[in-house]
């Protein structure tokens, strides 16, 4: 259960309310925070858009590229306890969160220990990262919210970027 909700915590990284028309900022600043059974969960991003671009993985982000999925600083995950994601045991801690996206069907999730980066200063691989791989999905929208969507799982909210295919 845990290990299912901390998944899930994490995969809410763009899932905060859209922006006030008044002023749209290029990434909105996020705090999301969860505890559970005495477990809190932080997550702290700023949301990033596509604006208009056609191809992100692939484009954007190079085939191979260390990427954070946010903008500016590095997105982090702080935990106060030890928790397990998708099987791997992550110490309390505060950690950058990171990518390394491939063509095909496995990416590598990183965090790193070394949590305030820029999102241009790319971890090179060292020892206290915890790596594991990860399967991206492909989707038509950049953006998810809290709730149902077409790719929410049982006890579970998820969202996507557009694939390794771009749109």
């Amino acid at each position: 259960m845990r290990t299912r909700l901390a998944w899930s915590v994490l995969l809410l990284i763009t899932a905060l309310s859209s922006p006030a028309s008044a002023q749209i900022r290029a990434s909105e600043r996020a705090l999301l925070a969860q505890t559970i059974d005495g477990t809190t969960l932080t997550l702290d991003f700023a949301r990033p858009r596509v604006r208009g671009r056609d191809s992100i993985f692939g484009g954007q982000v190079y085939w191979t590229e260390v990427w954070t999925p946010g903008a500016n600083m590095a997105t982090t995950l702080e935990v106060n306890r030890d928790i397990q994601i998708d099987g791997h045991t992550v110490p309390k801690g505060k950690y950058s969160v990171w990518m390394v996206v491939v063509p095909g069907d496995t990416w590598t999730f990183v965090l790193d220990t070394v949590w305030s980066q820029y999102h241009e200063a790319r971890p090179p691989e060292r020892p206290g990262q915890i790596r594991f791989p990860i399967t991206p999905l492909a989707a038509p929208h950049t953006r998810c919210s809290p709730g149902a969507s077409p790719r929410s799982r049982p006890r579970g909210r998820n969202c996507a970027w557009p694939g390794p295919t771009g749109w």
